[in-house]
C-alpha cells in the first residue's frame, strides 16, 4: 500500500484541560487506518504503518500473550495494566541498582522475543526519521552498551494490555526523539491512539507501527470494546530513559549498592549505640 501524506494544522487547545481526561473517538475528526505520514508545517511528526511483515514481530505478538501483567498507578497518575521490559534505572530509595527488568527473569523467552523485535522497529525509525534517529543514536552513546536493547537506540519499554489510557505526555525519555509502538489486536473495536491537538486518531491495527515524539504530542487511547472472551489489544512501546545515563557497569552498580547498604547499617548501628548510651 502506498504511503499517504496528511498535512495537519495544530488546534488551539489547552493541553492541561485534557490531561488525565479519558480519550474519546469524538475528540478527533480524522481516523487513519492505512500507511500514513502526518506532517505539520512541512515537517514529519508521525508515521503510521498499518501492518508490519517481519518474523520477529510475529514472535513478539505471541510473546506478549504469555506474560503475566499487573495493574498499577504510574507516577503520572495513569492507571494501567502493563509490564515494563528492557532495562530500569537506579532507584536509591528502594535500594535497586540499574538492572534488567523483572520480566527478563520471570518471562525470559517472552522478554527476549519482545527485545528481538526492536531492531526491526529501529529500521523503520531510521528510514522515516533519519535526522531524529541520528540524534537519538548520538545521545544513546551516553548509555553503556550493556543497558541498551541490542540493535536499537532504545533502553527500555512497556507492554500495555487492554489499556484505554487517559490523555498524557510521556515523561523521562531522551528529548527531541521518537518512541515507537507496535500494536497487536484480536476481536476488539476502538483502542485508537488519539492526538487531539492534530484532530487525528490512529486505528492501531494488528501488527501496526507508529512513530512519534510522545513527550511533545498529547495522546491517549480511546475505549476498547472486546467482542469475544479471547479478545485483546496489546501495544509494545520502545523508548530511551534519560536516567540510564547515570548507570555504571553491572559490577559497578552492585559494588555501589553494597557500599550504600554498608553505610546504612553503620548509621543504624551508631544510632543504637547512642540510644544505649543515653539510657545508662
Amino acid at each position: 500500500m502506498a504511503m499517504r501524506y496528511l498535512s495537519a494544522t495544530p488546534r488551539d487547545i489547552d493541553p492541561r484541560a485534557l490531561q488525565k481526561r479519558s480519550a474519546q473517538e469524538s475528540d478527533c475528526d480524522t481516523l487513519v487506518a492505512d500507511d500514513c505520514t502526518v506532517q505539520v508545517n512541512g515537517q514529519t511528526k508521525i508515521v503510521y504503518i498499518a501492518r508490519l511483515s517481519h518474523p520477529e514481530v510475529e514472535r513478539a505478538r505471541a510473546a506478549v500473550q504469555g506474560v503475566k501483567y499487573s495493574t498499577s498507578t504510574r507516577t503520572s497518575g495513569l492507571v494501567s495494566t502493563s509490564r515494563i521490559f528492557g532495562y530500569a534505572p537506579r532507584n536509591t530509595l528502594r535500594g535497586h541498582p540499574c538492572r534488567a527488568t523483572s520480566m527478563a527473569t520471570d518471562h525470559p523467552q517472552e522478554h527476549a522475543a519482545i527485545c528481538n523485535a526492536a531492531p526491526a522497529v529501529d529500521s523503520y525509525y531510521q528510514k522515516f526519521f533519519s535526522e531524529t534517529h541520528a540524534h537519538h543514536r548520538e545521545v544513546a552513546t551516553r548509555v553503556r552498551e550493556q543497558w541498551m536493547i541490542p540493535g536499537s537506540v532504545f533502553t527500555s519499554g512497556i507492554v500495555h494490555y487492554n489499556n484505554p489510557l487517559q490523555y498524557h505526555f510521556d515523561a523521562g525519555n531522551f528529548s527531541q526523539v521518537c518512541s515507537a509502538m507496535i500494536g497487536f489486536r484480536h476481536n476488539t473495536q476502538g483502542g485508537h491512539l488519539a492526538c487531539p491537538e492534530l484532530g487525528i486518531a490512529f486505528e492501531i491495527g494488528d501488527r501496526s507501527l507508529i512513530l512519534f515524539d510522545g513527550q511533545k504530542l498529547l495522546h491517549g487511547v480511546t475505549p476498547i470494546r472486546r467482542l469475544s472472551e479471547d479478545a485483546f489489544r496489546f501495544t509494545i512501546v520502545y523508548y530511551s530513559l534519560k536516567q540510564m545515563w547515570n548507570c555504571d557497569t553491572v559490577r559497578g552498580e552492585v559494588d555501589a549498592l553494597r557500599e550504600r547498604r554498608t553505610a546504612t547499617e553503620r548509621r543504624k548501628a551508631a544510632h543504637v549505640k547512642k540510644d544505649e548510651a543515653g539510657h545508662t
